[in-house]
């Protein structure tokens, strides 16, 4: 495929939007017609899942196609390795222009090209306390405050990114990663014109306690909020991919992260200290509401208008399956596969290597306590999921192992794991398990620990002098 027959990539994602909170995927109260039109031109894959379902180890994982205990960021607050290849420096030794813009959670700017992972532009959120007048990095120069709403702010980077490339690098691809910090709390910051649910119209699950659903219907009520103001971003991006004459050449993704309990099992957040420890997770649980995340892509006469497919596939074959898409060799080393020829029509490839748990599964996992000094957080924990069945066990089994039939309880309220006559299930699922982490080597039960539990793999802290004094591990 020569240069300028290479797709472009727009790869946009929110943080902390589940699978169900999407028009497309059968949510008849929120409102994203932008990117309900974006499938209906595209495909929607229903079995997309964040196998570490948590914003840094999210993007390890899109950045390098490899789990954390090979890339290091186990966690936010890691760095990821600098010496292996990634997503956006093996698209640029192709020819590419890369570009990532908004959350960046993988390090401290400023950021020189030494730490940007083979991106040409940067411009990374300095914080996410506020989504109004925020801060930017823009590769070594900056911060740069920037006035409004901070989608709409990075919407405007990104246009200006591609504007600039089509000027400059008319016959060369682009690939531009864009990642909006809603709908993660807090949810109530978005534009007033978004205000448009009345709460007497929001369901709220049955696995939301009861005395949790009024806080509960709120929440939901500003979540959708965040999530509509994203589809008019969306909108925006596809626009200008229209009038810069590049729509029939790019590839769309959208996504997220990770998924969002909003109290479903009656999980609180991180600062909500009157609850207990083990219970202010939002996300990082093996949950249906943390782990299961929308993706919608279009790719003009490649994939088949209004398709759906039910291949199973993660976080981790994100990066094999954009640089396959695309036509280009995959580096060595990488963990996840290359599922672009579902996108082509062409079926679920049958990777056993890749997949040693089964190809209908993706292996999930938590490696540590969400940030360095939280210690008695949702635990470590691996897990599988398949259509029917999610299992998962935890490293000093502080929780006992789950295992919930998602067919009779689809919420997952029913712990199966001591039920007698699901005993062959659980130890179908635990073979499973361990086929998972024996092919993907995974140091979850042998590995060395360092004090505060973490497996001691010779990972670093994207910013050394916040952890002055800490260990790693």
């Amino acid at each position: 495929m020569s240069r300028n027959q290479c797709p472009n990539i727009l790869f946009v994602f929110s943080d902390q939007q589940r699978y169900s909170a999407l028009g497309a995927n059968g949510n008849d109260i929120i409102q994203t017609p932008v990117l309900d039109a974006m499938a209906r031109e595209g495909m929607v894959c229903d079995n997309m899942f964040s196998n570490h379902p948590l914003c840094s180890p999210y993007r390890g994982m899109l950045l390098t196609g490899r789990y954390g205990w090979q890339n290091l960021v186990i966690d936010n607050e890691y760095r990821p390795r600098k010496d292996i290849p990634t997503l956006p420096a093996t698209l640029r030794q192709h020819g590419y222009g890369t570009a990532h813009v908004g959350t960046f959670h993988l390090g401290k700017g400023p950021y020189p090209e030494e730490d940007r992972y083979g991106l040409d532009y940067l411009a990374a959120l300095r914080s996410g306390g506020s989504y109004f007048n925020q801060s930017y990095y823009q590769n070594e120069n900056g911060p740069t405050l920037f006035d409004g709403w901070a989608p709409k702010v990075e919407t405007d980077l990104a246009i200006q990114f591609m504007e600039r490339h089509m000027d400059a690098r008319p016959d060369d691809p682009f690939a531009l990663f864009v990642s909006w910090r809603p709908p993660h709390w807090p949810y109530e910051q978005y534009p007033d014109e978004h205000s448009i649910y009345d709460l007497a119209d929001i369901d709220v699950p049955g696995n939301v306690p009861k005395q949790m659903e009024a806080f509960a219907r709120q929440e939901i009520s500003d979540y959708y909020g965040c999530c509509t103001g994203l589809d008019a971003q969306m909108a925006r991006l596809l626009e200008a991919l229209e009038r810069l004459g590049a729509k029939n050449n790019t590839i769309v993704c959208y996504t997220s992260d990770h998924g969002d309990h909003l109290s479903s099992h009656g999980y609180g957040k991180p600062f909500d200290n009157w609850m207990p420890e083990s219970m202010r997770a939002s996300k990082a649980t093996p949950y249906e509401e943390s782990v299961h995340v929308p993706f919608i892509v279009r790719w003009p006469n490649v994939i088949e208008a209004g398709t759906r497919s039910d291949a199973f596939f993660g976080a981790i074959d994100i990066m094999p399956t954009l640089i396959g898409a695309c036509g280009i060799p995959l580096p060595e080393g990488l963990q996840g596969r290359d599922i672009s020829g579902v996108w082509r029509g062409e079926g679920i490839p049958r990777d056993t290597e890749l997949t040693p748990g089964g190809s209908d599964s993706v292996y999930l996992q938590n490696m540590a306590h969400g940030w360095p000094n939280r210690h008695g957080w949702v635990g470590r924990w691996r897990g599988i999921r398949t259509e029917r069945w999610t299992y998962a066990r935890w490293y000093a089994n502080e929780c006992g192992p789950w295992l919930f039939d998602r067919l009779e309880d689809p919420l997952e309220m029913v712990n199966l794991a001591n039920a007698s006559e699901a005993r062959p299930m659980l130890e179908e699922m635990e073979e499973r398990l361990h086929r998972w982490m024996e092919g993907t080597h995974d140091p979850f039960e042998y590995g060395q620990r360092g004090p505060r539990g973490f497996l001691q793999l010779g990972q670093e802290f994207a910013n050394p002098d916040l952890y002055k004094g800490w260990s790693v591990a």
